[in-house]
Parts: C-alpha cells; structure tokens; sequence
C-alpha cells in the first residue's frame, strides 16, 4: 500500500484524484493536509495547516512515498491587483515544503501538477517541454518559478519531483461541481442567456484534457518506478473553442455570438497551445479519451 500525502486536500485537482483513486480501486493510504478539512472522506487521517509557516510545515508526514502538492493560487488577470497572494501561495508556501522535506531527509516522490501558461503560444507547432516560454501573466510566473525551485533542489538536494503541465482540464468526478472551464462556461451560458458568446473568431485551439486521463496520469506517475523525465506535458484532444462552441449550440439550439477579445485577455492568453505529449504518452503508454464522445454537455 502507498502512502500518499495530499497536501492541499481541499483542492478541486486533488478531490477528482482522490475520488478516482477510490472509485477504481487503487490500494492507497491517503494522509490529507489543508487549511480546513472536509467531510468527504472521513477514513483518511487530516491534519490541519497553515502552509505559510514554516513550523506548520513541518507536521506534514514526510516519510510517505509521495508528496502531491496541490496547494496553488490560480487565475490570469487576477494576479494583477493580488499579486502578493500569488506569490505568497505559489512559491512561498511550496519553497516552505521543500525546506522542510530536506530537513527530514525525505524520499517521498514530490508530483507537482503545472501549467500551460508559460509557454509562448504557436498558431502552426505543437509544444513540447523544450519550447520557448513567455509568462504573460503573475500566475504563469509563479508557475514557472515553481518549477524552476523544483528543479534546483532536484539538482542541489536530490529531491525527487515530477511535474506534470496540464493544458485546459475538462469534466469533473465531484458531484458538487460541474464540468470544468470552457464547457460550463459555454453550457451556463446557453442555458440562461439562451446564446453563446465567444471572443474573437474561436478559432485558437488547446489541450483539453478529461479529468479522468489527469487522474489516469497521476496514478501512472505514483505507481511508476523510475522516471525518466523531470517535467511532462499531458496530452489530450485538440479543440478550438469554436468546436466546443458549435457541439454545445447544436445541443441546446441556440446561436453562438461572436465578440470582441477583451485587451487584455488577449494579452495574457488569446493564442493557441497544443501540448506534444510524446514524451510522456511512451514512457507511460497513455491513451487519451475521445471529449466530444462524452457525456459533458
């Protein structure tokens, strides 16, 4: 039985991943650490944290044989006016973790989920964990700064992290919460203002991944022995927002309204990227879910 330290339990990426690991069975001992604790899942031991200090940290249970760091600020504009926040979260709170697994001599294999958003956008190539970055954004910085402490104390601690960069979730295993981003965006929208607006032409195009190919790809992470690779783009199906668009009107016969691109959404993300999941689709022999076969409108 692994054990497993689900640290920012309360998360929506780490409540799917918990449910998907119960719902197909998988022989894990979780050990849950957040700010508060929820009632879901009564049977795994929670210990209350605050991440911001650092003797709080150090309740964490660093013998277990992973870490999943779920903890994180998320949103584009936002972090504008709440930067301080983003940077309290996003690097503050993980370089407290990561002090505090060196000081416990740790083995546990760190996953860290991260971002699309701080690759630069191409309208013609796939990307791939090599391509050029450009953080547009507070939130893509934090991200990127993530990744580079992880790889620093990879290189000067051995700490042994894996990060995992999800494009654009889909869907969601949680009976509380509905399909993640675009489509309950465009789904709400057809429902009660009987249209779809969408900015620009629609016509850029991302990764969207089902929630259950995330957790699919957790699970392939925790139980693999060796790793080849420190980071990994998730693959998934190509979309444009159009094609979303279009599948939602047809279902629920209204018209799609095109709009201007507000100035600076379309700064910090108006193009199009499409993950290459080569690397980790071989490695872990990952096969993708058709979205638009599923039942998510």
């Amino acid at each position: 039985m692994k054990r497993i330290a689900i640290i920012g339990s309360g998360s929506f990426l780490a409540r799917n991943f918990i449910k998907y690991s119960i719902d197909n069975g998988f022989d894990y001992q979780f050990e849950l650490y957040d700010y508060c604790m929820r009632d879901e899942w009564p049977e795994f031991k929670f210990t209350k944290i605050s991440f911001e200090k650092q003797k709080e940290v150090e309740k964490i249970d660093f013998s277990a044989d992973v870490l999943m760091i779920y903890i994180g600020k998320t949103g584009t504009t936002i972090g504008f006016e709440d930067y301080k926040s983003f940077i309290e979260v996003n690097e503050i709170m993980l370089l407290n973790i990561l002090r505090a697994y060196v000081n416990a001599n740790s083995k546990a294999k760190i996953v860290y989920p991260s971002s699309r958003l701080m690759f630069r956008s191409d309208e013609k190539n796939r990307i791939n964990e090599n391509s050029i970055r450009e953080c547009k954004s507070i939130y893509a910085i934090t991200k990127q700064a993530a990744e580079e402490y992880l790889k620093i104390y990879k290189d000067s601690f051995d700490v042994n992290s894996v990060v995992i960069r999800i494009c654009t979730p889909i869907g969601t295993l949680l009976k509380d919460y509905g399909n993640y981003g675009t489509f309950e965006i465009f789904k709400n929208q057809a429902i009660e203002k009987h249209e779809i607006t969408i900015f620009g032409d629609g016509l850029q195009r991302k990764t969207f991944t089902l929630m259950e190919d995330i957790c699919k790809a957790f699970s392939l992470i925790i139980n693999s022995d060796r790793i080849k690779f420190f980071d990994y783009n998730l693959g998934g199906q190509e979309l444009s927002l159009l094609d979303i668009a279009n599948q939602i009107a047809k279902e629920y016969k209204v018209p799609i309204k095109h709009i201007p691109w507000p100035d600076i959404y379309k700064k910090v993300d108006g193009g199009s990227v499409v993950f290459d999941s080569t690397r980790f689709d071989e490695e872990f022999h990952m096969l993708y879910r058709n979205i638009l076969n599923k039942d998510l409108i």
